[in-house]
């Protein structure tokens, strides 16, 4: 599953000025504009945790079964593709060593999960073109019916090795794949537009803090200076926290934007 943005510091910020302004509810109270504000901070912090949940809920059984479903089907490809390769060598048929050389456990490892599939049907698609086993079934019955006349075995398979049971293997690792992808695709659009809805959120509530309460606080500067200086500390420390995770975690340039605008609207920086 895919790394999704971490919101804890953020969250963790929303939690410590509510909980900074709960406790000093006998200061602003009176204040209409102020109470407004507060609630709708702890209303867009219920949604973020929410959200936040949701988000990091655990879908590894999920992934695992599409690992491994991908593991099998790349053992399974690589074993045919072995086979073919000896094939193209021996029978000196050189478009197929050339489409075949590049094909390594290596790079079918790097391949994201289309590219997967694809070479995969390809392998299924030569693999039958060469061994003819569109025939095996009528080659079987005739065998059954004549076994001292026909042998339902070709000569693909008793040169190379590569079975009918070979191909239905390969086809049916290729459906499983498939199968065990849907699920994980589903879950992963899921938790995106999960994203998305608590990014507009966060977005929000950013605006609330920096254009709302930062500005009622400024109001508490000289009434109450105690109130006012704790309140910035936490704002300061949180800016510095949230920046330096954005930093660690190679923000995009609009994010330590957004951040570096708030630090420059913190009511402290303008005194």
């Amino acid at each position: 599953m895919q790394d999704f943005k971490d919101y804890n510091p953020k969250l963790d910020r929303n939690a410590q000025i509510i909980s900074l302004l709960s406790s000093n509810i006998e200061v602003w109270k009176k204040v209409s504009k102020f109470q407004s504000a507060f609630d709708k901070l702890k209303s867009n912090q219920e949604k973020l945790l929410n959200l936040n949940g949701l988000i990091r809920k655990d879908s590894s059984p999920i992934e695992k079964d599409k690992n491994d479903r991908r593991k099998e089907l790349e053992e399974i490809t690589m074993t045919v593709v072995r086979i073919l390769q000896n094939f193209a060598h021996d029978k000196q048929k050189i478009k197929l060593q050339q489409r075949l050389y590049y094909i390594t456990p290596e790079y079918v490892q790097k391949y994201s999960d289309t590219e997967l599939l694809t070479v995969s049907k390809k392998m299924w698609v030569t693999a039958n073109k060469y061994g003819e086993y569109e025939q095996t079934f009528i080659k079987k019955i005739n065998s059954a019916l004549h076994p001292t006349n026909l042998n339902s075995t070709n000569e693909f398979q008793k040169e190379f090795g590569l079975s009918p049971d070979m191909i239905k293997n390969l086809e049916k690792a290729i459906l499983n794949f498939i199968t065990a992808m849907h699920p994980l695709n589903e879950e992963i659009e899921k938790m995106e537009k999960l994203v998305l809805k608590m990014e507009k959120i966060n977005k929000k509530t950013q605006r609330l803090i920096t254009n709302k309460i930062d500005r009622l606080v400024c109001k508490f500067e000289n009434d109450n200076p105690g109130f006012y200086n704790e309140y910035i500390d936490l704002k300061e420390h949180f800016y510095k926290k949230i920046k330096d995770v954005l930093i660690e975690e190679t923000a995009l340039p609009e994010l330590l934007g957004d951040e570096n605008q708030m630090i420059q609207d913190d009511p402290k920086s303008k005194k």
